[in-house]
């Protein structure tokens, strides 16, 4: 979702009558002339085409001495967030592979993982890199990656990056334990000393990890409710030491903090003992859970799903201690072997070994949805798989599904009619500043039965969604590929839309 100001569109609230405005007629008001109807000429939009142009953005490179970083210019094609950061991506990885080729020619380039290697929620991004990356120095690794961390963090979605080495943490010392955490910017720093400054981190020698201090910044995914998935934020935390099994008590105990602050129930008090480290045959640093036998049951009094826990667990282990390839969970004394979501399906779980790639599809961005809290809208962040979450089409689609169960305790209701399906929306396109959205007969006959009284909250939940994700400053509506003028008679739907803030809750 592209973040724009929409501040200065307050001022567009005085223009409302030239634009989609309630329509005066001399019936209604014979003193008034009958306003001109507003022409458009603009193509219909038959499927969703890119929005958005090609930019220039900054990729920032080490310099001839690796002191500094220089940036460039480089150009990306117009896309949604995800294609675009790993645009960069791979111009950064394409910069690095030369520089490193002109110091030595047998190394091996630097790729991306998998067919998944960027993820995007809540302004963190998460790279992964593929196992070449292993071969550099730790000092050579962390200076790429405060490079990547940089050139990603430009772009006003991204203000942290992890990077990991086929799908594990990456230890920054000779025992592979010192965690690296969550990187932000330095555009202006010196990389020796910012190297320095980590390595200052690390156990010295003959001293013990569990007595070593760690202070770094690291990403705390947690479930959503009604097993709609997870979401993740970033936090500086302190832990007492550095072995594995301190950073994982650590995290958790700071996920029961993030659970607790949104009305949730904490999970480390279900723990049976501390969590436990081994050494798995394949490589890898597995942790084991050992939770009681009522995990479930008290997990879904408070509207949480098992699977959705189990997958913000893994995943905040994994992206922060160095070395772990997997998590098992017992609950009494057996492994789980399968997870069920009513969202995301069934997962098979081989060996009890939970991965992080079981639970890709798990991880939620969020957007902004304008529902109706009584004569006003209010903005609802809802949330949506991250790579679909500047998506016009989605937010569309999030608005058609209605308030959560939250949000309706709190007085919310929903603007668009039921029974609105996505095949209802034909085409979503742009020209200019203008966002077109060509919607189905289906759509028109279903505003009409909601009647003129709650024709403008549903025009405007749409414009104000819309124009406020994109930063486009109009919207212009057809059905069926044909603009209409009436439909419950209260708007004129054939001109264009402006963003609306004398409807906006929070304008009021």
């Amino acid at each position: 979702m592209i973040r724009r100001g929409i501040g200065c569109l307050l001022a567009l609230s005085l223009l409302l009558s030239l634009t989609g405005c309630v329509q005066i007629t001399k019936e209604s008001n014979p003193d008034l002339a009958t306003l001109p109807p507003a022409s458009v000429d603009y193509h219909v939009p038959d499927g969703d085409e890119t929005i958005g142009s090609a930019q220039y953005r900054v990729l920032y490179v080490q310099d001839a001495n690796e002191l500094h970083l220089t940036p460039r210019m480089a150009r990306t094609e117009p896309g949604e967030l995800c294609e675009v950061a790993e645009a960069l991506a791979l111009r950064q990885l394409e910069a690095e592979n030369q520089r490193r080729t002109e110091q030595n020619a047998e190394s091996r380039p630097l790729t991306l993982y998998g067919d998944r290697p960027l993820e995007i929620s809540g302004g963190i991004c998460t790279v992964n890199l593929g196992s070449s990356a292993l071969q550099m120095a730790p000092s050579d690794f962390y200076k790429f990656c405060v490079t990547l961390t940089t050139t990603l963090c430009d772009l006003d979605e991204i203000s942290f990056v992890n990077v990991l080495v086929a799908d594990q943490s990456v230890g920054l010392d000779i025992t592979g334990s010192l965690a690296m955490g969550s990187l932000t910017a330095h555009p202006n720093e010196n990389l020796p000393v910012l190297w320095e400054q980590m390595e200052a981190k690390r156990t010295p020698l003959g001293e013990e990890l569990a007595n070593t201090p760690l202070n770094a910044m690291a990403t705390l995914y947690y479930p959503l409710q009604e097993g709609r998935g997870m979401a993740c934020e970033g936090r500086i935390l302190t832990f007492e030491g550095q072995t594995p099994q301190q950073l994982a008590t650590g995290l958790l105990q700071e996920l029961d903090e993030t659970l607790i602050e949104r009305g949730r129930p904490q999970v480390t008090p279900l723990l049976l003992h501390d969590p436990l480290v081994s050494e798995l045959e394949d490589g890898g640093r597995l942790i084991t859970l050992s939770f009681q036998a009522n995990l479930e049951e008290r997990l879904e009094e408070a509207n949480l799903d098992l699977a959705c826990t189990v997958a913000a667990m893994t995943y905040t282990l994994t992206t922060f201690i160095p070395g772990v390839a997997a998590v098992c969970v017992r609950m009494g004394e057996q492994p789980m072997t399968e997870l069920r979501s009513m969202r995301f399906g069934s997962i098979s779980i081989l060996g009890g070994l939970v991965r992080r790639e079981l639970f890709r599809d798990y991880l939620m961005g969020s957007t902004i949805v304008y529902l109706r809290r009584g004569d006003r809208l209010t903005p609802c962040e809802h949330t949506l798989f991250w790579h679909h979450a500047d998506r016009c089409r989605e937010q569309l689609i999030s608005l058609m599904e209605g308030p959560t169960l939250e949000e309706q305790e709190m007085g919310i209701l929903a603007t668009l009619p039921a029974g609105l399906q996505e095949e209802d929306i034909l085409g979503i396109a742009a020209e200019g500043e203008t966002l077109l959205v060509n919607l189905s007969d289906n759509f028109r006959e279903a505003i009409e039965q909601q009647g003129p009284e709650a024709e403008m909250m549903l025009c405007y939940s749409m414009v104000n969604t819309l124009c406020r994700n994109t930063g486009l400053r109009r919207m212009c509506f057809f059905f069926e590929g044909e603009q209409v003028e009436q439909i419950a008679g209260t708007l004129y739907w054939a001109g264009e839309f402006l963003y609306n803030p004398a409807l906006d809750e929070q304008t009021v």
